[in-house]
């Protein structure tokens, strides 16, 4: 399994940061809340998952993400054993919390473009990755994060859910990249 640091090594350049004011919006989940015990209905499809909790239950459980992003903690806190998760290839990124850098949608991209199952270490925070992998998922693909305390959100991607993600994405400051 290679481990491929993006181009940038300097402090990557944020292209989206999150305002203060979509932090309560953006908490609230953007499909259905499953418990674990759900999930077998996702054996066989195009799976992404964002999130260390979930990406290692839906391992464990024998459903194999075609990517899976994960920052080594759960509650921005605990640090987690990722050794449930394996991938062809392994990207590291950086991105800091309540960011969308362009070395994280860069490396969705090329995960969503790329047959191999690909696992996104992000070193910062991992949590706005799911508006990414919305965005960018191919119809009919599944997005799954984990929602603290309370489960896993479901989200089918297609135009409506695209749209949702897409219309976040442009409330957010944008920055130059």
């Amino acid at each position: 399994m290679a481990d491929m640091r993006s181009k940038s090594e300097e402090s990557p350049e944020a292209i989206w940061i999150l305002p203060d004011e979509m932090r309560k919006e953006l908490a609230e989940p953007l499909g259905p809340i499953i418990e674990d015990f759900e999930i077998d209905s996702l054996h066989g499809e195009y799976i992404i998952s964002v999130g260390d909790v979930c990406s290692i239950t839906l391992y464990q459980r024998g459903i194999m993400p075609h990517l899976a992003v994960v920052d080594g903690k759960t509650k921005r806190s605990s640090h987690l054993d990722l050794d449930d998760i394996s991938a062809e290839k392994t990207v590291t990124v950086r991105n800091p919390e309540a960011t969308i850098t362009a070395e994280l949608w860069n490396a969705v991209k090329n995960a969503m473009e790329s047959e191999e199952r690909t696992l996104i270490k992000v070193d910062g925070e991992e949590d706005l990755a799911s508006l990414v992998c919305i965005s960018l998922a191919p119809d009919g693909a599944y997005v799954v994060y984990g929602i603290p305390d309370e489960g896993m959100c479901v989200v089918k991607v297609d135009e409506k859910t695209r749209k949702k993600a897409n219309d976040a994405l442009s409330r957010m400051k944008k920055t130059e990249a």
